[in-house]
């Protein structure tokens, strides 16, 4: 009997040891994938998200103003950058804790930058740099030399050791870059939040998100924070903040504009041939917004793309030369998703408006949404699976678990993320390039295609995946909410969100203008031709 219990304790030993063994092995396997921290944590910039027990001083003769009239302004020397930027600061310094817009403030940096512009000025030297002594932001994922750029991860504790292609680009324009704006955790949700800092509110209604994941960019804008916005635009990350927030916002043609370098605390495995993001300008006013993309068609073009052979220049059509699509309820072929009232009517009122004076308006869309969603989310996961290991893609496929609406879309995320090989990359491509070919035969019938940004306005902040009441009590899912968007990441085209005024509830309503490839141009021309029937710009009530 002894020996029969001695054997069986030295089994279970056994067993045991080889489950310690097992458990030490898989927790070392676990250390060996699972990305390390880069750099050291990120330190909050004291007191720029409090609010401060008295405010500064400011005159309000500047914030508000247009970056092109500022830029005129102080080329007149009718106003110095110096006491330009000091009235942006103390915007920023009595205001940003409502909002939390900006996540780092280049205070001494952006003072000293603007006292050598008014010395350029005095001396003459304006040429070639069209926003000198301009007050801008950058997005915080683009490097600004000193700022941090996390992704608002706690893993990247990463400050950028220079300044990267965008802001050397802005930097050479004159401009004066104040600081960074807010994004969601690793830019992968249309709202602004994440682990270092606070949570982006809406300027027009601080319970609502300004969108994502530039959302502190638009937030920014709209509270007078900056004149200009860069952002990116992987699944309507430019569109849809401008939209939330009554700017506009150009997601250019995929490509267009280089952000593979300087950009994040890790570019090489953030950008990888699953490629859907562009960067692009935000602002206030339609000029500052041309004013931007001039400047930023002078960054070196994305090496994964081949430059443009042809680019469309603008025309010069009157507006009742071109020939429109548009679509108000381009939903998905699932039943019972049907877009705001508020969007709606915004979007019958310019219908009609643009028809009374000629344009030529028809009422339809390719019926291919699912399509190019499923396009994006299979692209979408090979950028978020690509080098990374099996065990990690797996818990991402579970946590995108939350999106399945029954529809299938998720079942293709989760079959890309779990093989984002070179068959499935071929695969994609493929997809991408029919859906491209339809969208070419479309674009001969029409100049442009009309459709909202998304289905409602600002939503209020939510848990990622939650569901969200529509009108009359209907519910949808969250992506739902911002298909329309991310539909033409897919397919790379360029896209331009229009501010077509506010609802009855005081928050903003948006529509995009999507062309053929590289019509950014013309895009622009025929926005200024139907500007005179959007409102454009509509400062919060509350400021």
């Amino acid at each position: 009997m002894a020996s029969r219990t001695k054997r069986i304790l030295k089994g279970v030993g056994l067993i045991l040891g080889i489950l310690i063994l097992l458990a030490i092995g898989f927790g070392l396997y676990l250390k060996s994938i699972i990305p390390k921290p880069v750099g050291t944590p990120t330190v909050l910039q004291a007191g720029l998200f409090d609010r401060p027990a008295q405010p500064l001083p400011m005159e309000g003769r500047y914030v508000f103003k247009s970056a092109h009239e500022l830029a005129a302004m102080i080329r007149h020397q009718e106003a110095t950058s110096e006491d330009v930027v000091k009235e942006f600061l103390a915007n920023i310094k009595n205001n940003n804790w409502k909002y939390k817009a900006i996540i780092w403030l280049r205070e001494d940096e952006a003072l000293h930058e603007a006292r050598m512009a008014d010395e350029a000025v005095a001396k003459g030297d304006t040429l070639d740099k069209p926003l000198l002594g301009v007050p801008v932001t950058l997005k915080e994922m683009y490097w600004v030399k000193g700022s941090p750029s996390t992704m608002n991860a706690k893993m990247f504790g990463f400050t950028a050791p220079e300044d990267g292609p965008l802001a050397r680009q802005m930097k050479t324009a004159g401009a004066i870059i104040l600081g960074t704006t807010n994004v969601p955790f690793m830019l992968s949700d249309y709202q602004t939040h994440g682990e270092v800092y606070p949570t982006a509110s809406n300027p027009y209604d601080t319970t609502r998100t300004p969108g994502g994941s530039t959302g502190g960019g638009a937030a920014a804008l709209a509270a007078g924070f900056t004149t200009l916005e860069i952002g990116s635009d992987l699944g309507g990350s430019i569109r849809i903040p401008a939209a939330f927030c009554g700017l506009y916002g150009l997601k250019p043609s995929l490509g267009a504009i280089n952000i593979t370098q300087g950009t994040g605390p890790d570019t090489t495995t953030k950008y990888t041939r699953f490629a859907l993001a562009s960067g692009g300008p935000l602002a206030r006013d339609l000029e500052d917004l041309e004013l931007l993309w001039h400047v930023l068609k002078n960054v070196p073009p994305d090496p994964r793309f081949p430059a443009p052979t042809e680019t469309m220049a603008a025309s010069e059509k009157t507006l009742d030369q071109y020939r429109l699509a548009w679509m108000d309820q381009w939903a998905r072929e699932k039943d019972g998703v049907k877009v705001s009232e508020d969007v709606v009517s915004k979007m019958k009122m310019l219908a009609d408006s643009l028809a009374g004076h000629g344009v030529k308006m028809s009422h339809e869309a390719p019926p291919m949404l699912d399509d190019m969603l499923r396009n994006f989310m299979a692209s979408f996961a090979g950028m978020m699976g690509e080098n990374q290991p099996w065990l990690i893609r797996k818990f991402i496929a579970i946590d995108f678990a939350k999106f399945d609406d029954g529809s299938g879309i998720y079942e293709n995320f989760k079959e890309t993320i779990m093989d984002p090989t070179d068959t499935r990359w071929v695969e994609i491509l493929e997809q991408r390039k029919d859906l491209i070919e339809a969208w070419d035969v479309f674009f001969k019938s029409y100049d442009f295609f009309i459709c909202p940004v998304t289905y409602g306005p600002a939503i209020h902040k939510c848990p990622q995946g939650s569901k969200l009441e529509g009108d009359h009590g209907q519910m949808m899912t969250y992506l739902d909410y911002f298909t329309c968007s991310p539909a033409f990441n897919a397919t790379g085209h360029p896209s331009l969100s229009v501010p077509l005024g506010l609802n009855a509830d005081g928050l903003p309503v948006g529509v995009q203008i999507v062309g053929p490839y590289h019509s950014e141009e013309e895009i622009l021309h025929l926005a200024r031709l139907i500007s005179p029937y959007t409102q454009g710009f509509v400062k919060p009530a509350q400021l």
